[in-house]
């Protein structure tokens, strides 16, 4: 009698089908939208023997915030997946950048701090002259640094006593928008 043995294994890692960075994506700190999809992917793997290798298994990144502008940052993800002889893939990583380019806008509307005063009347000028304007930020929740450049009074020609002040603000995000 004579006997063959034919010995079958399974020493492959799974691999991954779904190309190296093709879940990295790049998304503006208030698109939650856009961040709860880009959290939702998953890669797709397959194997040489295993046709069921679905068993992926993600590591959720925490956020990590950019030093000087904490909107921004990234999260990066992991997975791994392991077929039916415990052979395990190699890590399949994600990284979802999450940075703040949108400047601060005016709530204020546009001329309604603009006042007409009487020459005699320093009290309502000093009033005026007190008003500020008020900005929101699409993810900085605070955005009270704001800074008034006040203008010069500038005379009109021939009456010395009027003229006008041209006050302007800026208000600057976390990020330097």
């Amino acid at each position: 009698v004579f006997t063959q043995v034919i010995t079958i294994e399974d020493k492959t890692a799974p691999t991954w089908t779904t190309a190296a960075t093709a879940l990295n994506t790049t998304i503006e700190c208030s698109n939650t939208e856009a961040l709860a999809t880009a959290q939702s992917k998953f890669p797709v793997a397959s194997d040489n023997c295993d046709s069921d290798v679905t068993n992926i298994v993600k590591n959720a990144g925490q956020f990590v915030a950019n030093e000087g502008c904490a909107n921004s940052g990234s999260y990066t993800n992991t997975w791994t997946v392991t077929d039916a002889c415990s052979n395990t893939s190699e890590v399949f990583t994600q990284v979802i950048t999450i940075e703040d380019k949108t400047a601060p806008t005016w709530t204020t509307e546009t001329a309604s701090l603009n006042t007409t005063v009487e020459c005699s009347d320093s009290a309502a000028l000093e009033m005026a002259q007190a008003k500020f304007p008020v900005a929101m930020d699409n993810c900085d929740s605070d955005v009270t640094n704001i800074s008034k450049s006040a203008g010069q009074f500038v005379a009109n020609e021939g009456c010395a006593n009027s003229g006008s002040y041209t006050n302007t603000w800026t208000v600057t995000d976390a990020c330097g928008n």
